[in-house]
């Protein structure tokens, strides 16, 4: 059972029955106000009747509503505040993609730390491990560190680098590597169909890259740094 049906039965909302009773109760007494529902009144009673119950549902799911993680009629509302979509998140892209923009553009604080990234990826429905890097310092590295600094899961090599910064690192490493971090994004990013999260004519499952994580990332990053993807099957 989903959240927005349990306080559907929390509230219990009055449906078009109740609503049409109501109606009929204010009704003047005398034959020339029938309660027949096959009467022309009648039926024109249980129309109002039918749109007060609607309003009585969407007046008590607006709680829901007002929450981008739960809403769905009003998402479009969301994304027109926060402007989306945008280049980052083009139009078309499932709900589930949309609410996921949606929950980061009004989570982002503007922070540069692996929290923060962490924290992206995560909303954006991706599973990632960042890595930093830096030159040799003495006092803080050791005989044995990984050329240049680098972390051993990077598998940074001085060809690696040289291959992707485009000028040699040196045996102690390079200045420059400490503006330089790696994200490793893992597995396949796959969207199921969901329940109270997807809609109709979406498919039942799809497979995406890590286009959205990406471009975020690259468009936020400090513009002195280096960023860099690796994509690993898990």
């Amino acid at each position: 059972m989903t959240r927005r049906q349990v306080i559907l039965m929390e509230l219990q909302p009055r449906n078009a029955a109740d609503y049409l009773g109501m109606l009929q109760s204010l009704l003047p007494p005398g034959q020339a106000w029938t309660r027949a529902l096959g009467s022309i009144l009648g039926k024109a009673l249980l129309a109002c009747a039918e749109e007060l119950a609607r309003v009585d549902i969407a007046a008590r799911l607006l709680p829901e509503e007002a929450n981008p993680a739960s809403s769905i009629a009003g998402l479009e509302d969301w994304e027109r505040v926060f402007g989306l979509p945008d280049g980052c998140l083009p139009a078309g892209s499932s709900f589930q993609e949309r609410r996921g923009a949606v929950l980061a553009r009004m989570l982002d604080a503007g922070l540069q730390n692996l929290a923060y990234w962490y924290e992206l990826a995560e909303t954006l429905g991706y599973a990632a491990t960042i890595e930093e890097h830096w030159p040799f310092v003495c006092g803080w590295h050791e005989c044995g560190d990984p050329q240049a600094g680098w972390t051993p899961e990077s598998g940074m090599t001085a060809e690696r680098w040289e291959q992707e910064m485009g000028y040699p690192a040196g045996r102690l490493g390079a200045e420059e590597s400490r503006y330089w971090w790696n994200v490793i994004v893992h597995g396949d990013h796959l969207i199921l169909f969901r329940c109270g999260e997807s809609l109709c004519p979406e498919p039942l499952g799809d497979w995406r890259g890590a286009d959205s994580l990406e471009c975020v990332m690259r468009r936020d990053k400090l513009a002195h740094t280096l960023l860099t993807f690796e994509y690993r099957e898990e």
